[in-house]
């Protein structure tokens, strides 16, 4: 088992990393890049409760809220030269592709211009779309390299957007989730399976937060978690992640760097691996909440709070597990609402800290309609496992 491993990672880590261009006329023949897992786009987070809330479910078709998505959040150069020159961006059907990786809807984002006060009108390109109508993801047009370039990604190790959690006074990181049922297995487990024993946590006494596998170091037992890292796992995994992230927190952004890598293993509450932040860049921004490889051009607003309670009252937690945590918004791109779930409280066996699953979302409101955009993965630090 032990050589099929070796093997299988082996496959794995000579994948490599790609990344993200621009735009002009498509040519027939496109290469697709599928680097990145399957998105999943959420049509709504729990069931409503529409009584006490002016809000109702989003009818957006999927092809729109991923168009929407990337006029608002890509910031292009293109992009932002129409914005400069006050042009309103719109998209176009253009027509649909048949290739061997799928059926692709091609779209044209550009602007318009006129001369003579609106005589001779003209459609500029600023980008061309692809849109793969079985997987229903989005493609960018890269027409120097001739290929097609995925976009948005909820999964896998490119995602446009992590959560970030302040996981204890000195460890402030983003987090992937460990495997689970029914989702597909990341780099990080594969990584995982073959650099941690496969025996220790067997072996170490119930609730030791100073035992560790040999070959680990611990990282942090400060917080909620108890951080190991292994310096042979680091190395492989920072060949598969970007190094350097734009981090959006309460009270701005701010650029930093991946400092070290670790994970949490507990029987109880969620597992998972902690991609630590640089902390002294990070000062400014009060508390981290997402981060993203984008410059997201983010508004924070001054008041939130009819938006909040009208989130509040249609998105009910259900279930026998539920915190009394209430929706914050961070900022917005135009109707786009960047939200999270925390106290900010967290601390090992803390009776002070209400949240006990949180989490950050991004969700459309268009005319009293709400739609689910991106969640972050569940985290429990309740323990239902052990409940």
């Amino acid at each position: 088992m032990k050589q099929l491993a070796s093997i299988l990672v082996s496959i794995i880590l000579m994948a490599g990393c790609q990344e993200m261009n621009q735009q002009e006329t498509p040519a027939e023949n496109v290469q697709v890049s599928t680097v990145d897992s399957t998105p999943q786009m959420i049509a709504s987070e729990a069931v409503p409760e529409k009584a006490l809330s002016d809000l109702s479910e989003g009818d957006i078709t999927w092809s729109d809220s991923l168009l929407k998505m990337y006029m608002a959040f890509a910031n292009t150069e293109t992009f932002k030269q129409a914005h400069k020159n006050n042009f309103t961006l719109e998209w176009e059907y253009d027509n649909t592709v048949k290739t061997d990786s799928g059926v692709f809807d091609v779209y044209r984002i550009g602007h318009e211009i006129s001369r003579d006060e609106g005589a001779d009108t003209r459609f500029i390109v600023d980008q061309w779309i692809y849109l793969d109508t079985l997987r229903k993801q989005l493609y960018e047009f890269e027409p120097t390299a001739n290929r097609l370039s995925k976009w948005w990604s909820s999964e896998g190790n490119k995602q446009l957007f992590y959560p970030v959690y302040e996981l204890s006074s000195k460890t402030t990181a983003f987090v992937v989730n460990f495997y689970e049922v029914g989702k597909p297995r990341g780099i990080m487990d594969t990584l995982f399976d073959v650099f941690y024993p496969k025996k220790s946590q067997e072996k170490e006494p119930e609730g030791c937060r100073s035992c560790v596998p040999k070959k680990w170091k611990l990282y942090d037992t400060a917080g909620v978690y108890k951080l190991i890292r292994n310096e042979t796992l680091e190395k492989e995994a920072r060949c598969y992640f970007d190094t350097a992230f734009y981090v959006y927190g309460t009270n701005g952004y701010a650029r930093s760097r991946i400092k070290n890598i670790a994970l949490a293993l507990d029987p109880c509450i969620t597992n998972i691996f902690a991609f630590c932040l640089d902390n002294a860049s990070l000062k400014s921004i009060g508390h981290p909440l997402f981060c993203s490889t984008q410059l997201i051009p983010i508004h924070y607003g001054k008041d939130y709070s009819k938006i909040e309670k009208s989130m509040d009252s249609y998105f009910v937690p259900s279930g026998d597990h539920a915190d009394s945590v209430k929706t914050k918004i961070m900022g917005n791109v135009g109707n786009f609402y960047f939200y999270y779930h925390d106290d900010f409280t967290w601390e090992p066996k803390s009776s002070n800290s209400k949240c006990k699953f949180p989490g950050r979302g991004i969700r459309l409101i268009d005319n009293k309609r709400v739609s689910q955009f991106w969640m972050s993965d569940f985290v429990d630090l309740f323990g239902i496992e052990c409940d």
